[in-house]
């Protein structure tokens, strides 16, 4: 059994131009904040679940599905701002109040709600199995092979690969390319010791793990929904039978 040594941080915004409110929307009888909310509290490790938000209906889902709300997250960071300024001023917040943080901070977002247990565990037990590393993130599969990767002259044309390597021969296999991830955004684990100092959720040095197919929804339109609830219905029924 793993001690208690993080807190998470629970990215949910009120506002988004492709999805209004997609914070509340519901997959599955359950609105999407519910859901890093339940990973968290499943894992053991993880000692407080804090949501930052500037949305009252939000405050209202987390707290009761199990979180806590203790401070409205202010406008200046409600916006589209990079994610490590949001876990630093939830992590600010708690230091002024006078409380002791632990070893992790983990942040997360309700935009991944397929994320599985194991995969969490899996990440936790590689940062403290790496005492050197800053943090651990998960990633997917990239979608295209970089040696693909054309860049073009704006004026004439003429066309050179962004590593380099030239299109004939092995390159023209794709079983023979590397093989190369994407940071997938549906957490990170970071040691806060550091995080507080240099404010990076990725670090000098880090680790990752990779996510399965069906963890690798990410919930940007009303109609990933449907894909996301597609995958559940399979995965329960798969579980049945």
């Amino acid at each position: 059994m793993f001690e208690q040594r993080a807190i998470a941080v629970i990215h949910a915004r009120g506002g988004s131009k492709r999805f209004p409110l997609k914070n509340l929307a519901v997959l599955a009888g359950k609105p999407l904040i519910a859901y890093p909310i339940d990973l968290c509290r499943k894992s053991e490790w993880i000692q407080r679940i804090v949501v930052s938000t500037d949305h009252d209906g939000i405050m209202e889902a987390a707290e009761k599905y199990g979180a806590e709300v203790p401070f409205r997250r202010p406008a200046d960071i409600s916006e589209d701002v990079p994610s490590e300024l949001v876990t630093y001023h939830a992590l600010q917040h708690l230091v002024a109040k006078g409380d002791v943080l632990p070893e992790f901070v983990v942040t997360l977002t309700p935009a991944t709600p397929l994320t599985k247990q194991e995969t969490l565990e899996e990440a936790y037990r590689l940062i403290c199995l790496h005492e050197l590393w800053d943090s651990v993130t998960a990633v997917r599969p990239a979608k295209e092979h970089p040696e693909w990767m054309l860049r073009v002259d704006d004026e004439i044309k003429e066309v050179r690969t962004l590593l380099g390597n030239p299109l004939d021969g092995r390159y023209n296999v794709s079983q023979n390319l590397d093989k190369f991830y994407y940071p997938a955004g549906s957490f990170w684990i970071n040691r806060i010791s550091i995080f507080m100092q240099k404010r990076v959720l990725y670090g000098e040095h880090w680790g990752a793990v990779v996510l399965s197919p069906e963890e690798m929804v990410d919930i940007d339109w009303p109609e990933d929904l449907a894909k996301a609830e597609e995958i559940m219905d399979k995965r329960d029924k798969g579980k049945r039978s």
